[in-house]
């Protein structure tokens, strides 16, 4: 009986456990509580993190900031980072502050929430990054939050660079990353607000799969166009050019 009892609290335990991990997400630095933010933790938000260009950014300004992740990937990237998550969606920025506040970077991160349109912090970015919704057309989600975090209902691609030019230092850059299918949209209404593509990274899941994501790096004087190609997975698991961008950040790489 009283191995029967045992038994049974220790598998009660371990599905509570398991429960509470799934709204956990550990990276080696710091962790990630999202079960309150509309968009939870991705490869994209990783991807881009690692990906964009930190090393002299100053001051930085994550649009669509979510639950803080790619601000706090900055975080850890760059020691002299000011880093401002402006993020709409009130739970999700409630969970951003809360997982910058129990981060070793507390006083370097800051939690705004504010429609970015509306957001006028009085200095300029030397960065500025944002995991956008890009959705155009298509079912919306169900839940009315993560529809918002996904499809362009209150941030259309025209306003996010209207808004990045507005706020990014002469010297800046701004890096983002949205689905191929959007790419022409995307570099259309760069062009619109007269940024120069930097950097572009096509994202495939294999060597010879057709191209999943597209990440840029736009900037506001002339440049020359550097492109490359990530590959995600090889035969024998996470390819080497994706574990040298994200072993700083995923445990057990």
């Amino acid at each position: 009986m009283v191995f029967f009892l045992l038994r049974r609290f220790l598998c009660i335990f371990t599905f509570i456990m398991l429960a509470v991990m799934k709204d956990v997400f550990k990276f080696k630095q710091f962790d990630v509580e999202q079960c309150r933010s509309a968009m939870k933790v991705g490869t994209d938000g990783v991807l881009l993190g690692a990906w964009c260009d930190a090393d002299n950014a100053g001051r930085v300004l994550d649009i669509g900031c979510g639950t803080g992740l790619i601000s706090l990937m900055i975080a850890q990237r760059s020691p002299e980072a000011i880093i401002d998550a402006v993020e709409i969606d009130r739970e999700s920025a409630e969970e951003a502050n809360g997982n910058f506040l129990r981060s070793k970077w507390a006083d370097r991160l800051h939690s705004v929430c504010q429609d970015i349109l509306s957001f006028n912090p009085g200095y300029d970015y030397g960065l500025i990054v944002s995991n956008p919704p890009f959705f155009k057309t298509g079912e919306t989600a169900p839940d009315n939050r993560r529809a918002a975090a996904r499809h362009c209902i209150t941030l259309s691609f025209s306003d996010l660079f209207a808004k990045a030019w507005s706020l990014l230092a002469p010297d800046g850059l701004f890096a983002m990353i949205a689905p191929a299918e959007v790419k022409t949209d995307v570099e259309f209404c760069a062009g619109e607000c007269d940024f120069w593509i930097k950097r572009r990274a096509a994202v495939v899941s294999k060597s010879g799969k057709p191209v999943m994501r597209y990440l840029w790096e736009f900037t506001k004087v002339p440049v020359e166009l550097e492109e490359t190609v990530i590959v995600i997975h090889s035969s024998e698991g996470y390819s080497q050019e994706y574990v040298a961008l994200i072993r700083d950040f995923y445990l057990n790489i």
